[in-house]
């Protein structure tokens, strides 16, 4: 290249660097010591205030009202169920520091009839594996004689089954329906969900008193965290969902039920609110207070349900309805 060419783009150089330099100096600065105003966010939607609902205050503690003494609880978890001991630590310590005792079915050694033979209360939530026949027909007689049963059933959960090529997702139900609908009880295969009002999360929907009953009693509103719509036949219902909960199986907004309670009979659609995670939020622990108020204030007969007449309770016998394992579904 000639010097003359040399100088041509030196010149053009020096006349682009120079447009750069006077536009950055005529800009105004975004950032600077503060004699020039920050850009300001107008979208209102953007702003962290907005962005973050207002999350339910956690406070109060657990109180029962009843003044039955030295009741005995039995708490399933012998049936697979995906509720541990752990998971209702609350209920178990507030039914102990109150002079009552909880034991845990585990169905190795007895029976289960034999241990509600020694009971007042049982409580069974997320059942994997369902009752038999005779388990059934002894939880009914349990009922009949005045125990006390609480039926606790989430929404289905999703499960990913098949491996990582070829992964698909399983839908994965409590087996409580045979359990439940001898008493008019039915969870619904959903989940609620509100989006205009929520604690936090579309799927923590509040709930509020339907009827005048001991589970309601004292309650302003609770807070469940993924809670399946309950119906009963014949019952009360004692919770619903606030105003615009949806229904996840329809999309239609209504009062669902989450708590209902029919004579003995008690059955909540959601298990969460009984954590150590969640039980101060709202008024979920006056809803634990009262359910565990349900759990002792039976008069139950002694020895229900009775022994056999004849020879000893052996092996169950085999699961129906919802207690029938179903074959594997062909890929």
């Amino acid at each position: 290249m000639s010097a003359t060419g040399v100088v041509k783009h030196l010149a053009v150089f020096v006349a682009v660097v120079g447009l750069v330099v006077a536009g950055a100096a005529a800009a105004p600065l975004v950032a600077d010591s503060g004699s020039t105003a920050h850009a300001q966010i107008t979208n209102e939607q953007y702003q962290p205030n907005n962005i973050l609902p207002d999350e339910t205050a956690e406070s109060g503690s657990i109180t029962m009202n009843s003044d039955a003494a030295g009741k005995t609880v039995l708490v399933d978890v012998g049936h697979e169920n995906t509720v541990s001991a752990d998971d209702i630590q609350p209920l178990v310590s507030t039914l102990v520091e109150n002079g009552h005792q909880v034991r845990f079915y585990r169905g190795e050694r007895t029976s289960l009839n034999e241990s509600l033979r020694a009971a007042d209360a049982y409580v069974v939530a997320n059942p994997q594996r369902g009752h038999t026949s005779d388990e059934l027909a002894g939880v009914k007689a349990f009922t009949e004689a005045g125990g006390r049963v609480l039926v606790v059933g989430d929404p289905p959960a999703v499960r990913v089954s098949g491996g990582l090529l070829f992964a698909r997702p399983q839908q994965s139900s409590a087996k409580h329906t045979s359990l439940a609908s001898q008493y008019g009880v039915a969870f619904d295969s959903g989940y609620l969900y509100n989006m205009a009002e929520n604690d936090n999360n579309f799927k923590s929907v509040y709930a509020t008193p339907d009827a005048s009953t001991g589970l309601s009693e004292g309650v302003g509103r609770v807070v469940m965290r993924g809670v399946a719509p309950v119906t009963t036949a014949g019952g009360e219902r004692a919770l619903v969902g606030s105003e615009g909960t949806t229904f996840s199986a329809t999309r239609k907004s209504g009062e669902y039920a989450v708590a209902v309670q029919n004579g003995n009979v008690a059955a909540l659609g959601d298990s969460d609110f009984l954590s150590r995670e969640n039980v101060y939020d709202a008024d979920n622990e006056v809803l634990v207070g009262n359910v565990a108020d349900f759990l002792v204030s039976g008069d139950k007969n002694p020895g229900a349900p009775a022994s056999p007449t004849a020879g000893t309770e052996g092996p169950a016998r085999p699961p129906t309805g919802d207690s029938a394992p179903r074959p594997p579904t062909a890929a």
